[in-house]
């Protein structure tokens, strides 16, 4: 399964803040717009979602941890040829996610 770190320097209960706060944005990376994101927290310091468009369906997991965000997530069959640039916009997004106010 794919995985991406995301360092950071916040404490773990405003890195779920951040996250909590700005999970319905996850639907921005869809490009187009044209999908739907679910998220759930697993517990307190995962939350997991499940990005839908163009007919596929990508299950993400983002747990906290001390130091860094780890996403990991798994793509069906047809779309291994994208990891990179999934990774890319999950980086960025992640990146996002841990600036303070926009």
């Amino acid at each position: 399964m794919p995985s991406v770190r995301i360092a950071h320097d916040l404490p773990r209960a405003e890195v779920r803040r951040r996250m909590a706060a700005r999970a319905d944005d996850l639907v921005k990376l869809i490009p187009g717009g044209l999908g739907r994101v679910e998220h759930r927290w697993e517990h307190e310091d995962r939350m997991d979602f499940v990005i839908h468009a163009m007919g596929n369906s990508i299950a993400s997991t983002a747990m906290v941890e001390d130091a860094a965000l780890v996403i990991d997530f798994e793509l069906p069959a047809g779309l291994g040829f994208v990891r990179p640039m999934i990774e890319g916009i999950i980086r960025q997004a992640g990146d996002k996610l841990l600036l303070e106010k926009r």
